[in-house]
């Protein structure tokens, strides 16, 4: 019968990978039938068409299948080749199918493709993230001026990454806007892109590009971006986070076994196939290695500070002292939090501890010897002063100085922050240049009184 059909069990792979394995098609099918997954039907006669189905039943005998269609059953002729598009183990395939006869009420049949091959939509494969794992991305037009926005991370790549848009500010004067599809237009420069809380990995920032950005009527803004610049550290950390999600990722065909088969093999938990085809939203996943943020202070980082050749050496030691403060910043807005971060690397502190509130930032803590703590004006219930309060009675960040950030600070709220064993209040927005620099640069003992 293969023969006859002119089917290999294996054929061999020229510049496009593909499956020719005939039980490996037949288990494809097989777990498409019983996971009652929609596959789609893509007609060659003009004007295309496509049509939604359903596999019904495969017989492994004459190597056949059978579509189910909801509302109409497609005219073709006998040996007609359509081309069949179908979801699997989070990637999409394509086939050739040749028409056999039509079947029962509202059903074709077809001969079993000769082989399967990928039909990936986008170059580089991704993964959805959850709206249960908080993940974000801020992104900068440029980091003194321009637009800001940040929102909901919905999927992400090597390459690129889809965020929904919910906040936008422009920077210059922190001034709140309100969001909508021409603020960003495609081909723009992103001087930073800042992806963060992805589960068990430290912040990544690089720059990027606006490849789209649109919304429907009615519905959320998405901005799609080309990721560039991104250091060695951080592409590790996400190369190492994809294939935690997509075991395929290095776009190897998945293996199924069939149904009833006694031999050993590879086989995927028909609860995690069934959960992936029905695109439902993917749990965070225990971690096989967890990065310590502290790694994110590395030289290759997309912002170390430059040195000039004419800076005199007691200046480049001193930016050489500042990479290796460590600084737990807690801020629950992950926009503002990313301004003032990026504000710190541009000034040579490039490492941050970044926490959304007061029990994240303790457990952050512990990472490493924390040299001062920023606090924003209102953290989730609480107020700076009161997390201050909290940090100071539990001892465990005694003579570690405190730096709390204030919109309009007056003297009752400068007295609530000294009592509350805050050193110093920062206005916002913050002059970095003006202030915060040499307040901080004082404080750290880096330079003499």
């Amino acid at each position: 019968m293969l023969k006859r059909l002119g089917l290999k069990k294996k054929e061999s792979i020229d510049r496009e990978p593909v499956q020719g394995d005939v039980q490996q098609i037949l288990a494809y099918l097989e777990e498409l039938a019983r996971l009652r997954t929609l596959v789609h039907l893509h007609m060659r006669s003009e004007p295309s068409q496509c049509l939604g189905a359903r596999i019904e039943l495969v017989n492994d005998q004459d190597l056949t299948f059978s579509l189910s269609f909801p509302h109409q059953v497609p005219r073709l002729n006998p040996a007609e080749v359509v081309d069949l598009h179908f979801p699997l183990a989070g990637m999409r395939f394509r086939a050739e199918i040749p028409f056999l006869d039509r079947g029962r009420y509202m059903e074709s049949t077809f001969q079993l493709p000769r082989s399967i091959r990928f039909a990936d939509r986008r170059g580089a494969m991704r993964t959805r993230i959850g709206s249960r794992e908080k993940a974000s991305v801020a992104i900068f037009e440029n980091l003194f001026e321009g637009v800001a926005a940040s929102g909901r991370l919905l999927n992400i790549s090597l390459e690129g990454l889809c965020l929904r848009m919910e906040r936008v500010m422009q920077v210059q004067g922190s001034k709140r806007l309100a969001p909508h599809a021409d603020l960003f237009q495609v081909g723009q420069e992103l001087q930073v892109v800042r992806i963060l809380n992805l589960p068990h990995l430290p912040p990544i920032e690089c720059s990027g590009e606006v490849r789209f950005c649109s919304s429907t009527q009615g519905g959320p803004i998405l901005v799609g971006i080309r990721l560039d610049g991104i250091g060695s550290l951080d592409m590790g950390n996400l190369h190492k986070f994809m294939l935690r999600r997509l075991p395929s990722f290095g776009r190897a065909f998945p293996s199924r076994r069939r149904r009833g088969a006694t031999d050993e093999g590879p086989e995927e938990d028909e609860d995690e196939a069934a959960s992936l085809e029905r695109g439902e939203e993917a749990l965070e996943e225990g971690a096989t290695e967890v990065v310590d943020p502290l790694f994110a202070d590395v030289e290759d980082s997309a912002f170390s500070p430059l040195e000039e050749p004419s800076t005199p050496m007691e200046d480049r030691l001193i930016r050489l002292k500042r990479r290796g403060k460590h600084f737990l910043v807690i801020m629950p807005d992950d926009l503002d939090r990313s301004i003032f971060v990026c504000t710190l690397h541009v000034g040579g502190y490039t490492c941050s501890f970044e926490a959304r509130n007061l029990v994240h930032g303790l457990e952050l803590s512990k990472k490493a010897k924390i040299d001062a703590i920023f606090l924003d004006q209102q953290i989730g219930p609480l107020t700076g002063t009161e997390v201050a309060l909290r940090l100071r009675k539990m001892g465990r960040l005694e003579g570690v100085p405190i730096f709390q950030l204030m919109r309009a600070p007056d003297v009752r709220a400068l007295l609530s922050a000294k009592a509350s064993g805050v050193n110093h209040v920062v206005k916002v927005p913050v002059d970095f240049d003006g202030e915060l620099k040499g307040l901080l640069d004082h404080t750290l003992g880096l330079i003499k009184q």
